[in-house]
């Protein structure tokens, strides 16, 4: 993070933080070159290990650095990397972290293709990973063995959207000299900043709210600057770096996130708590939402709010994907956190290839929908929920 941009607060940073305005211009210019001049600077910058050094566009440029510096001012990390997805910066935070005999302690509720990632590769590299509930501390450090490395947590698991308690996970990492990593894409640093509670490591994926406007591809990880650099190399190797029109898209982005999010939340909430009252609906997982059994812990550790909800549809799968196919606004469609309304159902779009044992011992029963609420009109949102629900 830039050191003349830690007293701002945290609009200014949105608006402001790492943008290059070069040659005058108020945004900082597309740098679509995929390699720069070798100078005698950026050749020391690079032999000592400089991530940041402009030498080529798979290892950084002009635009990545612009909104990797955007993201570290608003999450308040010391430095960061961009990746071309959210799944190439976890899948290369994990495999540059951990190694053969290491042990990992997650949840088997994580986004399915954290899940994946878990169960069907880092296995193969000889790491060894044990799940335990999210919503209960104590089990993950029950878990814990001399071989552990990391705990990785979700702020809101994806997509029953348990709240962790930050606070408690990171005094246990602490305890046990461990790593605590969190993926914190469903809530952004305006509604949670991880690393003052005590992570390591925070993930994005940058597609989500952070673009938010579903046409970008990305992901992020920032945090501990000792930690970066060593991730950097792993980069490198792995090759999951993003191009720079991306970046600029990422960037554009993140001007605005301060004033998307507050209506994504505002939306959400509204609609949860008129689901509640609704007789074709069984359940309802919203944390805002007064009476939510996580509301209190809500209320400490992402307060701002989210824009995502989640509800059972009574009637089971084949009742809920009707309600998908009689919207005619709320768009069917996976990902989350763009300007308009998403919604799927997890059992056959993101965690198709999780089992269905386990979908349902982390709450995603027949009937589950996952809804990303966008900045809408409310009323005109609620109109087209209310027909596809009266459909059924």
């Amino acid at each position: 993070m830039a050191k003349d941009d830690t007293d701002k607060q945290f609009a200014t940073k949105a608006v402001h933080s790492g943008t290059q305005q070069i040659e005058g211009a108020v945004n900082t210019p597309i740098f679509q070159s995929s390699t720069y001049k070798l100078t005698e600077e950026r050749y020391a910058g690079w032999a000592a290990g400089a991530q940041h050094t402009l030498l080529y566009a798979r290892l950084s440029s002009v635009n990545s650095d612009a909104a990797i510096q955007k993201i570290c001012a608003m999450e308040e990390a010391e430095d960061g990397l961009l990746f071309a997805s959210g799944m190439a910066a976890i899948s290369t935070t994990l495999l540059g972290l951990l190694s053969r005999g290491d042990h990992i302690v997650a949840a088997p509720d994580v986004y399915g293709g954290t899940y994946g990632l878990m169960t069907e590769e880092l296995p193969r590299f000889g790491i060894d990973v044990t799940f335990a509930d999210m919503t209960e501390p104590a089990s993950y450090e029950a878990a814990i063995t001399p071989s552990t490395k990391i705990l990785y947590i979700e702020t809101l698991s994806n997509p029953v959207l348990k709240i962790a308690n930050i606070p408690a996970f990171a005094e246990i990492a602490k305890r046990h000299n461990l790593l605590l990593i969190i993926d914190n894409t469903f809530a952004t640093p305006w509604a949670t900043q991880p690393i003052k509670m005590g992570c390591d490591l925070v993930i994005h994926s940058t597609t989500k709210y952070l673009g938010g406007h579903s046409d970008i591809v990305g992901g992020a990880v920032v945090g501990n600057a000792e930690l970066i650099s060593s991730l950097f190399l792993k980069k490198v190797h792995f090759g999951g770096s993003p191009d720079p029109h991306a970046c600029y898209l990422l960037e554009r982005g993140m001007r605005t996130l301060h004033a998307r999010m507050p209506i994504h939340a505002a939306n959400a909430l509204s609609i949860s708590q008129r689901l509640a009252n609704h007789p074709k609906i069984d359940s309802i997982n919203h944390p805002m939402r007064d009476g939510d059994s996580q509301y209190d812990l809500a209320q400490n550790i992402m307060p701002n709010g989210t824009g995502m909800l989640a509800f059972t549809v009574k009637g089971g799968d084949a009742a809920a994907l009707k309600f998908l196919s009689s919207l005619q606004m709320v768009f069917e469609a996976t990902s989350l956190g763009g300007v308009e309304s998403l919604v799927e159902c997890p059992f056959n779009t993101s965690h198709m290839f999780v089992p269905e044992e386990v979908r349902i011992e982390a709450g995603i029963h027949p009937g589950f929908v996952r809804m990303s609420i966008g900045i809408e009109d409310v009323e005109d949102l609620w109109t087209d929920i209310s027909q596809a629900l009266d459909s059924l």
